[in-house]
C-alpha cells in the first residue's frame, strides 16, 4: 500500500490533529505491507528522510497565525472575521498541490485527510471527522470557520470511501446529521503518548519552579480558550470555591488564546491578582508533560468533545479527573474519573472541593485513570487505521 497525507497540520504549533497525524505518520512507516508514506505542504512533497525531518522539527515549517496579545491579536481577530477567507485559502492551497496530487493518484497512492475537508483528489479517499460541533453548536465558533465547513465537509463525506470518527459518540453524530451510509463509517480511539506519565517531583522541578506552583498544589486545564471548553463556568466554580482552597490550589489555565473569551478573560483578572488563577499560555511539550504529572486535579468539563484526548492524557499522568457528563467524555473516561454536569456551576464547584479534600477518593481515580489510560494506545490507533486502508485496498 502507499499513503498519502495532506500535512499542513503539522505546522507549528501542532495541535491535537497535528499529533494525531503524527503518530499516524510514524506508526504506519512501521509497517510492512506500507510501501511508501508521502505528504505535501503547498507545492512540496515529503516522504523518506525529509518527512522524518518534517515530524521531527517542527521549526521546518511556518507557523500557523496565532492569537497573542495587542494589536497583532486584534488584526488578526479581525482578519480572520473577512468573508471568503477560508475559501480563499483552501483555493490557493489547492492550486498549489493540484498537480502533485493528480500524480499520487495516478500512482494508486490511498489519500487519507486527517484534518475534516479534503482535496479533491482521483482515487481511494479516507477522511477522519473530529467532532461536529460546529453544527451542534456553531456560537461556539467563528461565523467564517462554520460557513467554510458547512460548505466542504458534505463534498468531502460524499467523495470518502471511508470515514473515521474519534468516538462511537462521534460515529452516531456523522450519522444522524449527514445521513451517510452506517457501514461507510468507522470509530477509531485515539491513542495517549507514552511520553505522558507519572513523572517525579525531580523532573517535574523546571516547570514548578517557573510558574511558582507546588506539586500536587494547584488544578490544571489544558485546551486552548475557546467558548466550547467552557471555561467561563470553570472559573465561576473556582470563584465560588472556599478561599483558603482557592489559595492552596490555584488554577492553572494551560492553552493558546483562541476567540470569543472576552468576557473569559475579564472573569479571570480579579482571580489572577491575587494569585489563584494563572494564564501562561501556549508551552512548551516537556513542560506541558510536567505540570500534567504535577498537578493535584485535572479539570475539563467541556461542553462538546469528539474525543476529549486531554482527558485521557491526564489519566496516564497518574492525576485525578474531573470532567462532564455528556458527549465523548463519558465514553473517553470509562468510569475512570468523576463526572459532572457542565452546565451546573455547583456541581463542578461541588465536584472540584470533593476531589480536593478527599485523598482516598483521588488515589482511587489515580488507579483506575492509569489503567483506562493504558487501553488508549496509538498503536491500536494505528492498526485499526491501517485495517482501513487495507479493506480499500482488497
Amino acid at each position: 500500500m502507499k499513503l498519502l497525507f495532506d500535512l499542513n497540520s503539522l505546522r507549528p504549533p501542532r495541535s491535537g490533529i497535528g499529533y494525531y497525524t503524527q503518530h499516524l505518520l510514524e506508526g504506519l512507516r512501521e509497517q510492512s505491507d506500507v510501501e511508501d508514506v508521502a505528504g505535501w505542504v503547498g507545492s512540496s512533497v515529503y516522504s523518506g528522510t525529509s518527512l522524518t525531518d518534517l515530524m521531527t522539527d517542527q521549526t521546518s515549517l511556518p507557523a500557523a497565525a496565532q492569537f497573542s496579545d495587542g494589536l497583532k491579536a486584534r488584526l488578526l481577530r479581525k482578519s480572520r472575521g473577512l468573508p471568503g477567507l477560508y475559501r480563499m485559502r483552501t483555493i490557493v492551497r489547492h492550486h498549489a498541490s493540484r498537480a502533485l496530487r493528480r500524480d499520487f493518484g495516478r500512482r494508486g497512492y490511498i489519500y487519507h485527510e486527517t484534518n475534516f475537508i479534503a482535496s479533491p483528489y482521483k482515487g481511494p479517499m479516507v477522511v477522519t471527522v473530529h467532532d461536529l460541533s460546529h453544527r451542534r453548536h456553531p456560537e461556539f465558533h467563528p461565523r467564517v470557520a462554520v460557513d467554510y465547513l458547512d460548505r466542504g465537509l458534505p463534498r468531502t463525506l460524499r467523495h470518502a470511501q471511508t470515514i473515521i470518527a474519534d468516538s462511537i459518540y462521534t460515529r452516531n453524530e456523522i450519522l444522524e446529521i449527514y445521513g451517510v451510509p452506517e457501514e461507510k463509517v468507522v470509530p477509531i480511539y485515539l491513542g495517549v503518548e507514552p511520553s505522558f506519565q507519572p513523572y517525579s517531583e525531580e523532573v517535574c522541578a523546571p516547570a514548578l519552579q517557573a510558574l511558582g506552583l507546588r506539586r500536587q498544589g494547584f488544578v490544571l486545564s489544558v485546551c486552548t480558550l475557546q467558548p466550547r471548553k467552557n471555561l467561563h463556568r470553570l472559573v465561576e466554580a473556582f470563584a465560588a470555591l472556599p478561599a483558603e482552597m482557592r489559595q492552596a490550589y490555584p488554577l492553572l489555565l494551560i492553552g493558546a488564546e483562541g476567540w470569543k473569551n472576552s468576557t473569559l478573560m475579564q472573569s479571570i483578572r480579579s482571580l489572577a491578582r491575587v494569585g489563584q488563577i494563572a494564564t501562561p499560555g501556549y508551552v512548551s511539550r516537556s513542560t506541558l508533560l510536567q505540570l500534567y504529572a504535577s498537578a493535584a486535579v485535572f479539570a475539563y468539563p467541556s461542553l462538546y468533545e469528539g474525543f476529549g484526548l486531554p482527558v485521557a492524557e491526564a489519566m496516564a499522568s497518574g492525576v485525578p479527573v474531573l470532567t462532564s457528563n455528556v458527549t465523548s467524555m463519558p465514553e473517553v473516561a470509562a468510569g475512570a474519573a468523576l463526572e459532572v454536569n457542565p452546565y451546573s456551576v455547583e456541581e463542578i464547584t461541588s465536584g472540584l472541593e470533593r476531589l480536593l479534600s478527599d485523598a482516598p477518593l483521588r488515589a482511587e481515580l489515580v488507579a483506575k485513570g492509569l489503567r483506562r489510560a493504558a487501553e488508549l494506545t496509538w498503536e491500536s490507533t494505528v492498526k485499526q487505521t491501517l485495517n482501513v486502508y487495507r479493506a480499500l485496498a482488497a
